[in-house]
């Protein structure tokens, strides 16, 4: 995504052997290493403090601890993702502008899987018959926004299993 779609470490250029039409080009593979590591160590830290947290005693403030930590990982991947679409300064095929690319191609999942947060949280820290359904039907919308656009995957999949966590063991929901 960071490459291909964002053009994430990418030079547009037109005429000449960059074609008529224009054409990106890109660093290669190892140049997007950096990228893996950025969002692969922040998932990996929330995923260590999800389960220092896991081994807590059951309550709401457990719950609130697990919906935080899944909120900065959506927040985390929709910044980095903003940043890679809106680094570049150079010229661009017409029409096009970094926000643009970005709205197209990660805004729709990142909503989708925000509102599923949002949706996730309320059935986390309440206590009704309903909660649990809602909590899942919220994990399910942030899998859905996965599907969207899989290459905030790294990042919404972490927050969809810190909710997760939040319904286990949930006490008079039995």
């Amino acid at each position: 995504m960071a490459r291909e779609t964002l053009h994430f470490n990418c030079s547009w250029g037109s005429g000449g052997e960059w074609g008529v039409d224009g054409t990106w080009a890109c660093a290669d593979g190892i140049g997007y290493l950096f990228v893996a590591v950025i969002l692969a160590g922040m998932s990996a830290l929330l995923c260590l403090a999800g389960l220092l947290t896991a081994v807590t005693p059951p309550s709401r403030g457990r719950s609130v601890v697990f919906v935080s930590l899944a909120a900065v990982s959506l927040v985390w991947v929709g910044w980095w993702t903003y940043y890679a679409a809106t680094a570049y300064t150079g010229p661009r095929p017409e029409g096009e502008t970094g926000i643009g690319v970005w709205a197209v191609a990660v805004l729709p999942a990142l909503a989708l899987a925000v509102l599923g947060l949002l949706s996730a949280a309320v059935g986390a820290l309440t206590r009704h018959r309903w909660s649990l359904w809602v909590l899942w039907g919220g994990i399910a919308l942030i899998v859905a926004g996965t599907v969207v656009q899989p290459g905030i995957g790294i990042a919404s999949m972490v927050s969809a299993g810190l909710l997760a966590a939040a319904a286990a063991d949930r006490p008079g929901l039995r």
